[in-house]
């Protein structure tokens, strides 16, 4: 598929496809990735993401807020999800 055939059938250029990511290296030696059709900013100690998705013919305005200094990762906050979860199905039953 051509990138206008994408931008037609989707609404999007570049689609999250991890192959079209540009990777750098952050400030504070991590590494980020940037999507070609991601609006990128700073804001009160925060990066935001912004996009636009088509999806099932619909068009959704996403938002991502990143914190400066998160207090935890991604997995970690997920894992303390899931434990919460289970902690709660298991007082439950």
């Amino acid at each position: 598929m051509t990138e206008l055939e994408e931008y037609q059938q989707t609404g999007m250029l570049g689609g999250y496809k991890p192959q079209c990511a540009h990777l750098y290296h952050t400030e504070g030696g991590k590494v980020a990735t940037t999507f070609r059709d991601t609006a990128y900013w700073k804001q009160d100690g925060c990066a935001v993401h912004e996009r636009e998705m088509y999806i099932g013919g619909r068009l959704f305005q996403i938002t991502s807020v990143f914190p400066d200094a998160p207090t935890a990762t991604p997995t970690d906050t997920m894992l303390s999800l899931i434990d919460m979860a289970l902690e709660k199905d298991h007082r439950s039953a």
